[in-house]
């Protein structure tokens, strides 16, 4: 039974109540007279909306409630039975009540045994709450009350869910896609976004699903009938297109899965009033459900205005309920949910695939290989081994400008488009570095013989440029104008500088030279005040800018590395000894060794995405759990012996005992990261594999997709350039012989030709004409090896020879380059063409989350 309420609680009686209901009213008051209501805090308001409405009411009928003796010596004797015996006394006092009477005794139990903060706390209090819950909570919150819902989606809270994930939002990406809301009007950009979708994919049928109890994890799906469709498709301005209300799979806001169907079908059935979608329709009590329990349901949420249909937002706004209409803003309910469903696309691997050049336009693409690309939501440029730089719309896939000044290949670059930056840089084998203006393709400075041998990477920042070259040298250069005393100048360089009448330092000076490898420096990262390299000598290692000194070196691979990244806490490398691996970046301490290449790893991206939700304390103390159960099952003997441990492959970062390669490392095995972390790597295998946290493993990585670029490119058709035309018009024809062919077999001999041809077999295509008209063709001569430009520890990249007396090679796909962000993968390789996958998947709304989000890094 219910405790006693306290005095100030209010009570409810009909008006003209029965000896019954007396009876009750008294059992539960612990006075013979009732307390004067006390007045409301004066803070100052006399909104009596302040009161919930079922306070209301109780206080309005405790004025018409009279002590009677007889009911209170009624009261005394019944409260001195046994608690069981004053249950069974209470039901039978309330079946013998009226209808009328029983909903205000179940009204008065709900208000006695269910308290709904949200009527009493105030707003600021309620997100606070709210703020510690996961986004799942949030939803299963909002179903609780019209109120409750309201606060379970405030702007704040979603905002902060977001930024829990580790995800980044591009300002300027974000404030043009506002303006063009205020510009052009918001239900025309909504309609843009919720309109059918590319037109290669058919619009869903709007049909009205079947009625049934809502899974809480369904708040968000788009359902309704086709007249409140409508509706809402007038209401957005664009009642003449169909628009795409119905997703083939489940979206549950969207990615977002309860932890299972029983326990989402549990919740849907703990609430007694009937349903249709989750959406309450009566207030009535589904009797069938519980006869014997009618007396104790779960409605509540009525006594503070019950939810109709009406109330419930199926889809989160584009954008925020203001009425501002000159200041839109985007949601962040609608935000998140398209952020979920963009990465559940990368889980389920559904993506579209793209190249570069346009299929429809080739005679925009590079001649020869690509080795070198950066690309942003907005565009990519490639360097390649015809001497040109190429700048591509990623909006369009079409080429807007090309580049002309290097002398030989382009072998690296970066970019970075904002207005007040506006630059590339690249490097390339004829030791150059070239300053070009993004935006005009203009060339700022060309510094020529930069190193002594090619330029094999380069980074900036908003301070430095690095370089890193075969001749085995780093060198700095300043990204503006510094004062000759500039903190920013290295120590060991000072004196060189130190004239106070010479002036400014001009712009993309060179400040000073690191030496320290024995091999050929492959690939650099600056961070802060830190230079990691990468070698072809085995080793990683970290400079510090300002003294020019070694100051950490990372050991593990068995032979070259070709690529590195590094992000502050962790160092990521891969190598020729075909495998990644990741680093404690001030331990030094290898974590992870991911293996599935079967060649070189030429380039890897990692995006481990906690850096803004976990501190280095938090990683170190889930590094200190790790060794900890190494050092129990070491005590309990159940840790192999080192023979059978040394004997084992790396591990791919478990955290299991048996599994742990190092001890003391301030991150804990696998390097961390958030759920969403992503390593992508590219091999001279030809394939580009996608590397996620293993759900089932805490800490390894697995190899979640595997992608192929010669399977992407061989599914296009090849298209002869206007160049190549231009050079096989110009080749001597050999002459027929004066036997004439019948015309099938003329046909059919020009089929084979050209096909060959178009597979780019010369020497096959010979082969065949040969066979085919009798002609003697002598053997193709050995082909010439090509320029050494690529990475010195590896093998070299098979390069197509030109000329017409050399016949070219079958087409390789080595992966040389690639990058990948919150949307898209994008890979060059040997071939000239450069590749892509998409897992915005034609979704216009998860494409522009896509360029709303800055994750490019």
């Amino acid at each position: 039974m219910a405790s006693p309420p306290p005095l100030d609680a209010p009570i409810v009686s009909p008006s003209q109540p029965s000896h019954a209901h007396r009876a009750f009213i008294m059992r539960n008051t612990t006075t013979t007279t009732l307390p004067t209501i006390q007045p409301l805090d004066e803070g100052y308001s006399e909104e009596t909306r302040s009161q919930s409405d079922s306070d209301m009411t109780y206080a309005a009928m405790d004025e018409t409630a009279v002590a009677d003796p007889t009911v209170e010596e009624m009261l005394q004797l019944a409260l001195r039975l046994p608690e069981e015996k004053r249950k069974q006394l209470t039901m039978s006092i309330v079946r013998s009540l009226s209808n009328d009477n029983k909903e205000h005794v179940r009204l008065l139990i709900d208000h006695l045994t269910h308290f709904d903060p949200a009527s009493y706390l105030p707003t600021e209090i309620m997100l606070q709450t709210f703020s510690y819950l996961s986004p799942q909570d949030l939803l299963t919150a909002s179903a609780v009350s019209r109120s409750w819902r309201q606060r379970a989606f405030d702007e704040r809270l979603w905002q902060l869910c977001f930024a829990r994930e580790g995800w980044v939002v591009d300002p300027r990406a974000v404030e043009r896609f506002e303006s063009a809301a205020q510009k052009y009007g918001q239900a025309r950009i909504e309609g843009g976004l919720t309109t059918e979708r590319r037109r290669d994919k058919q619009p869903m049928a709007l049909e009205r699903r079947e009625s049934r109890k809502r899974r809480r994890g369904e708040a968000f799906h788009e359902s309704g009938s086709e007249s409140e469709s409508a509706a809402a498709l007038h209401l957005d301005g664009v009642a003449d297109v169909v628009p795409e209300m119905v997703e083939q799979e489940v979206e549950e806001m969207e990615g977002l899965e309860t932890n299972s169907h029983a326990e989402a079908d549990a919740t849907a059935q703990s609430c007694d009033p009937l349903t249709e979608n989750g959406i309450v329709l009566s207030n009535a009590v589904n009797r069938d459900h519980d006869p014997d329990h009618t007396y104790d349901s779960h409605i509540y949420s009525h006594i503070n205005h019950p939810p109709t249909p009406a109330d419930f937002k199926l889809r989160p706004p584009v954008f925020q309920s203001t009425s501002n209409l000159s200041s839109l803003k985007l949601s962040w309910p609608y935000i998140y949910k398209q952020r979920r469903r963009l990465e559940a696309n990368w889980d389920k691997q559904r993506y579209k695939t793209f190249q570069l050049p346009h299929p429809d336009h080739p005679e925009e693409g590079h001649t020869e290989c690509v080795y070198t690309i950066q690309h942003t939501a907005r565009h990519l440029v490639s360097g390649s081994r015809d001497k040109t730089i190429r700048i591509w719309s990623l909006k369009q896939n079409r080429l807007t400008k090309i580049l002309r000044g290097h002398k030989a290949s382009v072998l690296c670059l970066q970019f970075d488009e904002r207005p007040e930056e506006d630059i590339i840089v690249s490097g390339g084998s004829d030791s150059s570095v070239i300053i070009w203006k993004f935006s005009t393709g203009e060339m700022i400075k060309h510094i020529e013989n930069a190193h002594a041998e090619p330029i094999l990477n380069l980074r900036f920042d908003d301070r430095y440029i690095v370089t890193c070259s075969k001749d085995k040298s780093i060198k700095i250069w300043s990204r503006h104008a510094l004062a000759r005393d500039s903190e920013l100048i290295p120590t060991a360089s000072l004196e060189d500088f130190a004239d106070p009448k010479a002036g400014l330092l001009d712009p993309f000076t060179h400040l000073s030279t690191i030496r320290g490898h024995g091999a050929a420096v492959n690939a650099v990262q600056i961070h802060d005040y830190t230079i990691v390299s990468a070698s072809g000598d085995r080793t990683v290692q970290a400079w510090d800018i300002l003294s020019g000194k070694n100051v950490k070196n990372y050991h593990g691979h068995t032979k070259g590395i070709a690529c590195v990244q590094f992000d502050g806490r962790r160092v990521v490398s891969g190598s020729s000894d075909n495998t990644v691996r990741i680093f404690d970046a001030d331990k030094q301490a290898e974590v992870a060794c991911l293996q599935g290449h079967s060649k070189l790893v030429r380039t890897v991206q990692a995006r481990f995405g906690d850096l803004n939700i976990t501190t280095d304390a938090e990683l170190e103390a889930e590094a200190r759990r790790a060794d900890n159960g190494y050092h129990r099952a070491n005590a309990s003997g159940q840790l192999p012996t080192p023979q059978r441990r040394s004997a084992t492959p790396r591990s791919a970062g478990s955290n299991r005992p048996e599994d742990l390669q190092t001890l003391g490392a301030k991150i804990p095995p696998g390097g961390g990261g958030s759920q969403w972390a992503k390593i992508v790597s590219g091999s001279y295998d030809e394939t580009v594999i996608v590397w996620r946290r293993d759900k089932h493993e805490a800490g390894a990585w697995v190899a979640r997709v595997k992608l192929q670029q010669n399977l992407l490119l061989r599914q296009q058709p090849r298209r002869t350039r206007p160049d190549a035309q231009q050079q096989q018009q110009q080749q001597p024809v050999a002459a027929p012989q004066v036997q004439q062919q019948p015309q099938f077999q003329a046909q059919t001999q020009a089929q084979a030709v050209q096909a060959a041809q178009q597979a780019g077999h010369a020497a096959v295509a010979n082969m065949v004409n040969a066979a085919l008209t009798g002609q003697n063709v002598p053997p193709p001569a050995a082909p010439q090896p090509p320029a050494q430009h690529a990475l010195p520890m590896g093998p070299n990249p098979t390069v197509i020879p030109q000329g017409n007396d050399t016949p070219a090679r079958p087409e390789s796909h080595r992966i040389f380059k690639l990058q990948f962000d919150a949307r898209r993968i994008i890979c060059c390789s040997q071939n000239a063409t450069i590749v892509g996958w998409d897992f915005a998947n034609g979704e216009r709304e998860l494409e522009w989350v896509g360029e709303w989000c800055a994750e490019t890094a």
